[in-house]
Protein backbone atom coordinates (compact mmCIF):
# COMPACT_ATOMS: atom_id res chain seq x y z
CA UNK A 1 0.00 0.00 0.00
CA UNK A 2 1.27 3.55 -0.43
CA UNK A 3 1.26 6.37 1.93
CA UNK A 4 1.67 9.97 0.26
CA UNK A 5 2.87 12.97 1.74
CA UNK A 6 0.02 15.91 1.28
CA UNK A 7 2.87 17.26 -0.69
CA UNK A 8 2.65 14.47 -3.07
CA UNK A 9 -0.88 14.96 -4.00
CA UNK A 10 -1.00 16.79 -7.22
CA UNK A 11 -4.09 19.00 -8.26
CA UNK A 12 -4.31 17.74 -11.67
CA UNK A 13 -2.15 15.49 -14.47
CA UNK A 14 -1.15 18.30 -16.03
CA UNK A 15 0.57 19.36 -12.99
CA UNK A 16 1.82 15.73 -12.49
CA UNK A 17 3.03 15.58 -15.86
CA UNK A 18 4.86 19.14 -14.89
CA UNK A 19 6.68 17.97 -11.59
CA UNK A 20 8.08 14.91 -13.42
CA UNK A 21 9.26 16.97 -16.63
CA UNK A 22 11.48 18.72 -13.91
CA UNK A 23 12.96 15.40 -12.45
CA UNK A 24 13.42 13.36 -15.69
CA UNK A 25 14.24 14.26 -19.47
CA UNK A 26 10.91 12.94 -20.27
CA UNK A 27 7.67 11.68 -19.18
CA UNK A 28 6.02 8.87 -21.32
CA UNK A 29 1.77 8.71 -20.06
CA UNK A 30 -0.09 5.38 -21.03
CA UNK A 31 -4.00 6.00 -20.90
CA UNK A 32 -7.48 4.23 -21.07
CA UNK A 33 -10.09 7.25 -22.32
CA UNK A 34 -13.62 6.95 -22.31
CA UNK A 35 -14.44 3.95 -21.08
CA UNK A 36 -18.25 3.71 -19.79
CA UNK A 37 -19.56 1.18 -16.95
CA UNK A 38 -22.54 0.91 -15.50
CA UNK A 39 -21.94 1.09 -11.47
CA UNK A 40 -24.02 0.87 -9.09
CA UNK A 41 -22.63 3.43 -7.02
CA UNK A 42 -24.09 6.71 -4.72
CA UNK A 43 -25.04 7.48 -1.37
CA UNK A 44 -28.92 8.13 -2.56
CA UNK A 45 -31.39 5.92 -1.80
CA UNK A 46 -32.85 6.63 -5.82
CA UNK A 47 -29.09 5.26 -6.47
CA UNK A 48 -28.30 2.12 -4.22
CA UNK A 49 -29.56 -0.70 -6.52
CA UNK A 50 -29.79 1.23 -9.84
CA UNK A 51 -26.64 1.21 -11.96
CA UNK A 52 -25.82 4.16 -13.65
CA UNK A 53 -23.28 4.98 -16.60
CA UNK A 54 -19.89 6.59 -15.03
CA UNK A 55 -16.83 6.89 -17.55
CA UNK A 56 -13.37 6.38 -16.73
CA UNK A 57 -10.41 8.06 -17.69
CA UNK A 58 -7.30 6.82 -16.76
CA UNK A 59 -3.56 8.11 -16.76
CA UNK A 60 -0.18 6.71 -15.66
CA UNK A 61 3.27 8.43 -16.17
CA UNK A 62 6.19 6.88 -16.74
CA UNK A 63 9.47 8.59 -16.25
CA UNK A 64 11.93 9.16 -19.30
CA UNK A 65 11.08 8.66 -23.17
CA UNK A 66 12.78 5.15 -24.38
CA UNK A 67 12.42 3.51 -27.57
CA UNK A 68 11.25 -0.14 -26.44
CA UNK A 69 14.66 -2.23 -27.65
CA UNK A 70 13.45 -5.08 -29.46
CA UNK A 71 9.79 -3.58 -30.38
CA UNK A 72 8.40 -6.39 -28.66
CA UNK A 73 5.36 -5.87 -25.80
CA UNK A 74 8.30 -7.39 -22.81
CA UNK A 75 10.15 -4.23 -23.36
CA UNK A 76 7.31 -2.19 -22.18
CA UNK A 77 4.42 -1.65 -19.64
CA UNK A 78 1.73 -3.51 -21.25
CA UNK A 79 -0.93 -0.90 -21.11
CA UNK A 80 -3.94 -3.44 -21.07
CA UNK A 81 -3.25 -3.92 -17.65
CA UNK A 82 -5.33 -0.54 -16.91
CA UNK A 83 -8.79 -2.23 -18.23
CA UNK A 84 -7.62 -5.14 -15.92
CA UNK A 85 -7.08 -3.21 -13.50
CA UNK A 86 -10.43 -1.14 -13.86
CA UNK A 87 -12.52 -4.26 -14.33
CA UNK A 88 -11.01 -5.87 -11.00
CA UNK A 89 -11.79 -3.08 -8.86
CA UNK A 90 -15.71 -2.77 -10.18
CA UNK A 91 -15.46 -6.43 -9.38
CA UNK A 92 -15.10 -5.33 -5.53
CA UNK A 93 -18.10 -4.51 -4.55
CA UNK A 94 -20.98 -1.11 -4.06
CA UNK A 95 -19.26 2.30 -3.54
CA UNK A 96 -21.16 4.62 -2.11
CA UNK A 97 -18.58 7.44 -2.65
CA UNK A 98 -16.78 8.29 -6.07
CA UNK A 99 -13.91 9.14 -4.04
CA UNK A 100 -13.80 5.48 -2.72
CA UNK A 101 -13.71 4.30 -6.69
CA UNK A 102 -10.99 6.44 -7.81
CA UNK A 103 -8.79 5.77 -4.55
CA UNK A 104 -8.67 2.50 -4.85
CA UNK A 105 -8.65 2.48 -8.93
CA UNK A 106 -5.59 4.95 -8.52
CA UNK A 107 -3.44 2.79 -5.77
CA UNK A 108 -3.91 -0.35 -8.51
CA UNK A 109 -2.91 1.30 -11.58
CA UNK A 110 0.15 3.00 -9.24
CA UNK A 111 1.31 -0.55 -8.54
CA UNK A 112 4.03 -1.08 -11.20
CA UNK A 113 7.15 -0.05 -10.47
CA UNK A 114 7.81 2.12 -13.21
CA UNK A 115 4.83 4.10 -12.82
CA UNK A 116 5.87 7.65 -11.65
CA UNK A 117 2.16 9.12 -10.94
CA UNK A 118 -1.32 8.67 -12.33
CA UNK A 119 -4.27 10.22 -12.67
CA UNK A 120 -7.98 9.31 -12.47
CA UNK A 121 -10.97 11.30 -13.93
CA UNK A 122 -14.38 9.51 -12.81
CA UNK A 123 -17.31 10.94 -14.68
CA UNK A 124 -21.32 10.38 -13.83
CA UNK A 125 -22.82 10.55 -17.02
CA UNK A 126 -26.39 10.82 -16.36
CA UNK A 127 -26.68 12.88 -13.22
CA UNK A 128 -27.27 16.49 -14.84
CA UNK A 129 -29.13 17.08 -17.83
CA UNK A 130 -26.94 17.83 -20.10
CA UNK A 131 -25.55 20.49 -18.14
CA UNK A 132 -21.99 19.99 -17.32
CA UNK A 133 -20.17 17.08 -15.81
CA UNK A 134 -20.22 15.86 -12.19
CA UNK A 135 -17.26 13.55 -11.19
CA UNK A 136 -13.90 13.30 -9.50
CA UNK A 137 -10.56 13.70 -10.47
CA UNK A 138 -7.97 12.06 -8.72
CA UNK A 139 -3.73 12.67 -9.26
CA UNK A 140 -0.88 11.50 -7.39
CA UNK A 141 2.85 10.86 -7.87
CA UNK A 142 5.14 8.37 -5.97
Amino acid sequence: MLFLKQSDLMTSHTDAITNLLSSYKGVTTLFLEDIVRNVDIGVHDYEIGNPQRVRFDIYVLISGVKNPENDIIEDVLNYEYLLESLEEVLSIGRFSLLESLANHLINSISEPESVKAASVVITKLDILDGDGRLGCSMTKTK
